[in-house]
């Protein structure tokens, strides 16, 4: 239907699930798009760069560690040098962990904040000043009803999500004075 065509998007945990339907979805709707997940999930990126490209869209994969200023960067340089710009913002990366509460340690909370919520807002911040020097832009956070009803099974997947609700608020109360749209997609 080409409805994105000549659009870039530049989606985050792409290895499965929602990241890959809406990465074959705008594939099918002619964007362009640069495929991101962590490195220990690069196995299902691939998976979803082919399905991209049987769907006919174009598209290129990163491993830049999100978490990071430096891994943002380098995603934001790599697609900017490839495409001259940057259209659209899907943030479905996630450090999920499910389990009993009392079992959750340190580290399982680090990976899911830094993956769900950190990386949301460095890549809101990095891609979210380069679509505000072409005042336009649209970013879509991925989230869940966790984040509001809270899952005693998923502590601190549940908090990331919860912090992508308010970052998704205040990040679109600072971005729309440059033409740019931000909102929170929330799964069941």
């Amino acid at each position: 239907m080409d409805r994105l065509r000549g659009k870039v998007a530049v989606i985050t945990g792409a290895s499965d699930g929602f990241a890959r339907a809406i990465a074959v979805g705008y594939a099918r709707e002619g964007a362009v798009s640069i495929l991101q997940e962590f490195a220990d999930k690069a196995a299902g990126l691939e998976k979803t760069a082919g399905a991209v490209k049987a769907a006919g869209g174009q598209t290129s994969t990163s491993t830049d560690d999100i978490t990071t200023t430096a891994g943002v960067a380098a995603l934001t340089k790599a697609a900017l040098t490839r495409h001259g710009h940057i259209d659209i913002l899907v943030n479905a990366a996630a450090g999920g962990w499910h389990g009993k509460f009392f079992e959750a340690t340190e580290s399982d909370w680090d990976k899911a904040i830094d993956r769900g919520l950190k990386s949301y807002f460095l890549t809101c911040q990095h891609i979210g000043k380069e679509m505000a020097r072409r005042a336009s832009g649209k970013i879509i956070n991925i989230t869940s009803i966790v984040g509001r009803l809270g899952s005693g099974g998923a502590v601190p997947w549940g908090s990331a999500r919860g912090g992508v609700d308010a970052l998704t608020s205040a990040v679109a109360q600072a971005l729309g004075q440059y033409g740019i749209n931000v909102v929170a997609l929330a799964r069941g």
